[in-house]
C-alpha cells in the first residue's frame, strides 16, 4: 500500500470504518449500472457514501481491488450460489425449469442489470473478460450436468446445454421487452418440453421412455402452484 494510501486509511472515523466491504460493492454496482465501469471511481463512492478516502482504503487497497471484489462478489451470488441452491438439490427437470425461470423473478431484475454491465465492462478489459469466461463455462457445465443427470449421451448434453444457456440469457434481455407475448408458464413449459425431447424418430427404446417419464414429471411440475 503506497504512503497515501496509508495516510488515508489512518483518517478514517470510526464511525466510518463500520461501513462493510459489502456496502462499498453495492454501491459500486449501482454506479456499474448507471455509467459503466469508467464510472466507478473512488470519489464518486465516497461522496455517495458521504465519507472520507480513509474509509474507502479501510476495505480495499486500491481502485482495483475493488474492482476484483465486484467480480468476485457477482461470480458467487449470480453463479456459485445459484449452481449449489438449484442444480445441486433439485431432480434434474426442477432444476432445468428453475435456471430457465431465474430472469423472470422479480428479484432477478437488479442482478440482470449487473449481467449486462459486466458483460460492457469485459469488452474493455482483458482480465474481466476472462473471469466472465470462466463464469459462462461454469454455467453451461451446470446445465451440461442436469442433461447428463437426465440420460443424454456427453455430446447431445454439451449442446442442449448450450442451447438452454442460450436461451436463459436471451430470455433475460428479451423480457423487458416481448415478455408479454408468452406467460411464464408457458415459456417454461415449451422450453423444458423442447429441451428434453429426443431429436429424432428413431431415439432408442430407453430415451423414448425417459422422455416420456421427463413429459410426465413436467406435467405434474407444472400443475403445482
Amino acid at each position: 500500500m503506497s504512503d497515501r494510501s496509508k495516510l488515508a486509511r489512518g483518517v478514517a472515523t470510526r464511525a466510518e470504518t463500520q461501513l462493510a466491504a459489502r456496502h462499498w460493492i453495492e454501491h459500486a454496482n449501482e454506479l456499474l449500472i448507471d455509467e459503466n465501469i469508467r464510472g466507478v471511481q473512488i470519489a464518486t463512492l465516497c461522496k455517495r457514501l458521504g465519507v472520507t478516502k480513509g474509509s474507502f482504503y479501510w476495505h480495499f487497497k486500491s481502485r482495483q481491488h475493488l474492482l476484483e471484489a465486484i467480480l468476485e462478489a457477482w461470480r458467487k451470488k449470480n453463479t456459485l450460489n445459484v449452481m449449489n441452491r438449484i442444480v445441486s438439490v433439485l431432480t434434474p427437470l426442477r432444476s432445468l425449469r428453475g435456471l430457465l425461470s431465474l430472469p423472470r423473478r422479480p428479484n432477478s431484475i437488479k442482478g440482470a442489470r449487473v449481467e449486462l454491465s459486466v458483460r460492457d465492462w469485459s469488452r474493455r478489459d482483458d482480465s474481466t473478460f476472462r473471469s466472465l469466461q470462466e463464469i459462462d463455462v461454469i454455467r453451461l457445465r451446470g446445465f451440461e450436468q442436469l442433461f447428463r443427470r437426465m440420460g443424454f449421451a456427453a455430446k447431445d448434453a454439451r449442446a442442449r446445454a448450450y442451447v438452454a444457456y442460450a436461451v436463459m440469457m436471451g430470455d433475460s434481455i428479451l423480457k423487458d421487452t416481448i415478455a408479454d407475448e408468452v406467460d411464464t408458464e408457458a415459456f417454461l413449459s415449451s422450453a423444458v418440453a423442447l429441451l428434453t425431447t429426443p431429436l429424432t424418430p428413431a431415439a432408442s427404446d430407453q430415451q423414448k421412455d425417459k422422455a416420456h417419464s421427463f413429459q410426465q414429471e413436467l406435467k405434474r411440475t407444472s400443475a403445482k402452484p
